[in-house]
C-alpha cells in the first residue's frame, strides 16, 4: 500500500498530465520465488524487477487502493515460471548492456523503489551500539526511493527519495495527506 501512495504522490508531485504512461520498477528477490529455493547460504544478487505500468491520470483520480492493485499484480506475476523465463530471455542476449538500468530508467515520468524493510540493517554493531540511522549514503538518479524501517524497532517506516528539487516540497505535502 505504501510503494502505490509513494507511486501516486510522485505522480502528483510531478504534475504528470492525465495521459501519461508511468512505471514503477520494484526490486523484487527471486530467492523464495525460484523452485527449487537456492541455497540459505547463496551470497549473490537474485533481482528481479516488477515493473507496473499505469497512466498517471488512473494513479492520481482512483483511490490509492488501485496503484496498490496494479503493484500487487505485478508482483503475484514474479513466479518461478516468469524467472525462469526471464534467465532464458537473459542468457539469449548477446549484449547485456542495452538492458542496464540507470538515470535514463527512473526518471520521470518512471519511478523506482526499494524496500529495505526485511533487511537486518540496524542490527550491525561497529563497537559502539545499534546504528541511529541506516539508509542509503545517497540516491544516484532522480526517481529512486527506498522504503527504511525505523531504528527503534517501533515498524515505523521512512521513505528516502529523489525528485527534481521543485516536485519535493508538493511530494512531501501529498504523502503525508492519507
Amino acid at each position: 500500500m505504501l510503494a502505490g501512495h509513494v507511486w501516486r504522490c510522485a505522480c502528483k508531485a510531478r504534475g504528470l498530465p492525465d495521459d501519461q504512461e508511468t512505471k514503477l520498477y520494484i526490486a523484487t528477490d527471486g530467492r523464495a520465488r525460484l523452485h527449487p529455493p537456492l541455497p540459505p547460504g547463496y551470497f549473490g544478487n537474485v533481482i528481479f524487477t516488477a515493473t507496473p505500468l499505469a497512466v498517471a491520470g488512473d494513479l492520481q483520480s482512483k483511490p490509492t487502493w488501485y496503484a496498490a492493485s496494479r503493484i500487487h499484480d505485478a508482483l503475484v506475476r514474479m513466479d518461478n515460471d516468469y524467472l525462469r523465463s526471464a534467465l532464458d530471455y537473459l542468457e539469449l542476449q548477446p549484449d547485456l548492456s542495452a538492458l542496464v538500468r540507470g538515470a535514463h530508467t527512473f526518471r520521470c515520468p518512471n519511478l523506482g523503489i526499494t524496500s529495505w524493510v526485511r533487511l537486518p540493517i540496524h542490527d550491525a554493531d561497529f563497537g559502539w551500539g545499534r546504528p541511529i540511522f541506516m539508509g542509503p549514503g545517497g540516491i544516484a538518479y532522480e526517481g529512486l526511493a527506498f522504503v527504511l524501517p525505523s531504528p527503534d524497532n517501533d515498524r515505523s517506516l521512512s521513505v528516502a527519495i529523489s525528485l527534481q528539487t521543485e516536485h519535493m516540497k508538493v511530494f512531501e505535502k501529498l504523502l503525508y495527506e492519507i
